[in-house]
């Protein structure tokens, strides 16, 4: 059975869904910035998938008169778009975790999101691998900029996994608003 690029697309855009949903209630049960940025990130994710899906189903198009050879750059430019969210959304992950350290926050309940963000990283890697794939085999840069969106977001969910960690084990609250940052750097580079 061999799956569409606008379905490996849709699948993006569900995982990202459900991620985005669970990051959201785990940062407002423990208060935590980054899992607040993880969110962010996921967000801008599931920006990403639907720019990814919009520009295969347009790219599947036959030529028309407006365009006798096809439709296929669209996927070239939403790589593009993709890139310049990812940026944005460091952006703003630094100014939230530098306003929190200057601050000051409290984190709490830090085991419930513990557990939201060890699964996504486990779910994003996943999809991310899944995505990897079909882009390769339909030779989508849509799709590859998707998977690496989501491969990122896996990375960055085990620093924010090991951060939050070290917040329930040393009781270091910074260290949630510095982890907000060391992510920021990482989905830039």
């Amino acid at each position: 059975m061999t799956i569409t690029k606008p379905a490996a697309a849709a699948v993006s855009i569900a995982s990202n869904a459900l991620l985005i949903a669970l990051k959201l209630v785990a940062a407002g049960i423990t208060g935590s910035v980054a899992i607040l940025s993880e969110a962010l990130h996921s967000g801008i994710d599931l920006i990403a998938s639907v720019i990814a899906f919009v520009s295969v189903r347009r790219a599947d198009e036959p030529p028309d008169v407006e365009h006798p050879y096809g439709h296929e750059k669209v996927e070239s430019v939403a790589a593009s778009i993709e890139g310049m969210l990812i940026l944005v959304g460091a952006g703003v992950i630094i100014y939230e975790a530098a306003h929190r350290l200057a601050i000051g926050a409290e984190v709490e309940s830090l085991g419930f999101g513990i557990a939201v963000i060890a699964f996504s990283a486990v779910a994003n890697g996943c999809v991310a691998l899944f995505l990897k794939r079909q882009a390769k085999r339909h030779s989508s840069p849509a799709l590859a900029g998707d998977a690496a969106h989501l491969g990122t977001d896996a990375l960055t969910s085990v620093g924010v996994l090991l951060g939050l960690i070290a917040v329930e084990a040393t009781g270091a609250e910074a260290i949630d608003s510095a982890v907000a940052i060391v992510v920021a750097v990482v989905i830039v580079i």
